[in-house]
């Protein structure tokens, strides 16, 4: 955390000296995936550049939507870990920003219903998988990064229907899945101001 707000809070006029010396090294970018929140499902995260090709993201989602006269629910909230290493000449020029692959783990619960039937998960399900995508300059502090998921997901799963005024278990069991688990058009963020936090590499950076 004291790193994170030195690089947060340091000067556009600090010495070049010291700049030059790589103390502030880490840089830090808050995402949010544009597809998720076009779908109601607000998202939000980080990611930390730590060294010239790796990075780690920590990202979640939280829904909590519901019309009963309606019979329909769309509630989910959840959180995933993912480091990636990225590839290519531009993260050496911009920090997170290029080709990438990266591993993730996954923890979600949900409760969906739509119409007369619906599917719920209070246990939560888990996942683990592969990522691709690229990522490329919208503006100074701006980027898009373009990506999918790909892996294996499992939890338990109740199937109801509302009947009577009451709702009723339809099955239970356990859910297996194996495909694409996520899509990606993330707007992405380097908060700061001068040469805080910047995404562009300094010529003389150095990484301990």
């Amino acid at each position: 955390m004291a790193v994170l707000l030195r690089c947060m809070t340091a000067g556009a006029a600090e010495p070049v000296a010291r700049a030059a010396a790589g103390c502030c090294p880490l840089r830090v970018a808050v995402r949010s995936n544009m597809l998720y929140d076009a779908s109601l499902t607000p998202d939000l995260g980080i990611e930390l550049s730590l060294r010239p090709r790796w990075s780690l993201g920590v990202e979640g989602v939280y829904a909590w939507w519901s019309k009963e006269s309606a019979r329909r629910c769309w509630r989910i909230r959840g959180l995933w870990v993912e480091p990636r290493f990225w590839f290519g000449r531009r993260p050496e020029e911009r920090v997170l920003t290029g080709h990438h692959a990266g591993v993730y783990v996954s923890y979600h619960d949900y409760d969906f219903e739509f119409g007369g039937r619906g599917w719920q998960s209070r246990s939560g399900a888990a996942g683990v998988g592969l990522s691709y995508g690229y990522s490329f300059p919208a503006g100074k502090r701006v980027n898009i990064d373009v990506g999918l998921r790909a892996g294996y997901s499992t939890g338990r799963i109740v199937r109801y229907r509302p009947e009577c005024g009451a709702y009723v278990c339809d099955k239970r069991y356990r859910n297996h899945y194996v495909g694409i688990t996520g899509l990606e058009v993330t707007l992405v963020w380097f908060p700061g101001r001068g040469g805080s936090n910047s995404p562009d590499r300094k010529i003389s950076e150095t990484w301990q």
